[in-house]
Parts: structure tokens; C-alpha cells; sequence
């Protein structure tokens, strides 16, 4: 499992310069940690997978909507623009929420700036039995 830091705070601004100096910037100065045994339990397992059908169900209900509002409304109503958009954003949702079904995102773990510790948000009591 793979955990990135966060990119450094004043890299946020190159965001005015555009989208691109700022992914290269937050991508050249990210630290990253690959952690080869990440102990998850059952239920771990389980969100993982309700968080992935469910962000895919429902980006699959928004493309479908996008296609037959788009199809099935008039060119001329002043709703179909609406529709679409409204229809377009529920795809959106359910993309960035199957994007939460990661590992790394389970484990609630974040990588200190300085790339040399992991913090836990919600470490379960057992945690640390098995990775002893």
C-alpha cells in the first residue's frame, strides 16, 4: 500500500498559474511510504467494497441519466441544460465516491510532510497486536 503526503501548502497557489505547474510541483515535492503489510480486517474489507459499488452505482446512474435526459428531453425545453448538468454531477459524485474505496483512504493514515512517520486518525486497539 502506497501513502503520499500532502503537497506543501504555498504549492496550492501555482494553482493560478494553472492546473499543470501545480501537479508537477505537488508531485516532485510529495514524499511516499509503500507499506508492504497493512493489516485490515473484515470489516475493513466490507467498506471497501460497499464504497466501490456504491460510487460505481451511482456514476452508472448518473451516466445513464445524462444519456436519456439528453436523448429523451427537447433541444428546445429550458429544462434539458439543467437536467443534464444535475445528471452530469450525480456521475461526478459517484466517481469521487468510489475514489474513497482506496487502501491507503481506509486506513486513515497520513504522511507526515517530512516523509518519515504515518499518522493515525482511528487506530483500532487491536492495530497494534498485529503488527507486532
Amino acid at each position: 500500500m502506497l501513502f503520499r503526503s500532502t503537497p506543501p501548502t504555498w504549492s496550492f497557489l501555482l494553482i493560478l498559474l494553472g492546473v499543470l505547474p501545480f501537479a508537477i510541483v505537488a508531485t516532485i515535492m510529495q514524499k511516499r511510504v509503500t507499506v508492504p503489510n497493512w493489516p485490515f480486517c473484515r470489516a475493513c474489507a466490507r467498506q471497501r467494497l460497499r464504497r466501490l459499488l456504491g460510487g460505481i452505482g451511482v456514476a452508472l446512474l448518473g451516466f445513464i441519466a445524462v444519456i436519456g435526459f439528453s436523448a429523451a428531453m427537447p433541444p428546445s425545453s429550458s429544462l434539458t441544460a439543467v437536467v443534464v448538468i444535475l445528471s452530469f454531477a450525480v456521475l461526478l459524485a459517484g466517481v469521487v465516491f468510489a475514489s474513497t474505496s482506496g487502501w491507503a483512504t481506509l486506513a486513515a493514515a497520513k504522511l507526515a510532510s517530512d516523509g518519515t512517520s504515518l499518522r493515525l486518525r482511528k487506530a483500532h486497539p487491536n492495530f497494534s497486536m498485529a503488527t507486532d
